[in-house]
């Protein structure tokens, strides 16, 4: 496997949890700014309806720090309790993973083709790799929900997509003969976030590099799946 001397890559590898601190000094940084922003518009009569544009971004921005915070409160809790029981039944299955990849439900592709639900809640936010090839877990099922084997995995490779900002970002997309399945990765367990552009690159060699070293690897259990 390709050697990626960082604490993040090397937890992805364990099966770690990040310490949660960071989580909660950036969500006490964002609100603590958006209140002492409202405090300060308000204090000096500000307001969104003066006209002016510079005013009114000056009014959503409070807003917008707040709202942050508290998403990212909101799906750092979300995240962390269904990656920790999808891993909990990653862990309990007969196949050692190499590489644990968190993803997000916001996938693109013939999701029918790979069996994944159309539900979003429904989806997996969690993928293994291990000596059979690649599978998707969700909290709910003991068994893996998809498994794509490295006989069928043609590539791991960029995607490029669109931001809600209209702006391109990246992420992975397992190509296989189903077709091409666009997932975006996080860069940990837990974390709501997806990874950087150079993250998801990381992640991509990774997976690259498991594939060339197991996929002609002796498979003495055989498929996984029933």
């Amino acid at each position: 496997m390709t050697s990626v001397p960082e604490p993040w890559m090397q937890r992805l590898r364990d099966g770690a949890f990040p310490p949660v601190w960071k989580t909660v000094v950036a969500v006490a940084v964002l609100g603590v700014l958006g209140l002492a922003s409202v405090a300060l518009e308000l204090s000096h009569g500000g307001g969104g309806g003066s006209g002016d544009g510079r005013s009114t971004r000056g009014w959503l921005l409070p807003w917008f720090l707040l709202f942050a915070a508290v998403a990212l409160a909101i799906g750092t809790a979300r995240y962390r309790r269904r990656d920790r029981a999808a891993l909990e039944r990653a862990r309990a299955w007969r196949l050692q993973p190499r590489l644990f990849l968190p993803t997000h439900v916001d996938l693109r592709g013939d999701l029918a083709a790979f069996g994944i639900a159309p539900r979003r809640r429904a989806r997996p936010t969690l993928w293994t790799v291990d000596e059979v090839g690649l599978h998707a877990w969700t909290p709910d099922q003991a068994e893996p929900v998809v498994e794509i084997p490295w006989v069928d995995l043609r590539d791991v490779e960029p995607d490029e997509r669109r931001t809600i900002t209209g702006q391109s970002g990246w992420s992975l997309a397992l190509v296989t003969g189903a077709g091409r399945l666009g997932v975006i990765a996080r860069p940990a367990l837990g974390s709501p976030l997806g990874a950087s552009a150079r993250k998801q690159d990381d992640l991509m060699r990774a997976v690259r590099s498991l594939r060339q070293e197991l996929q002609h690897a002796p498979d003495p259990r055989g498929s996984s799946l029933p």
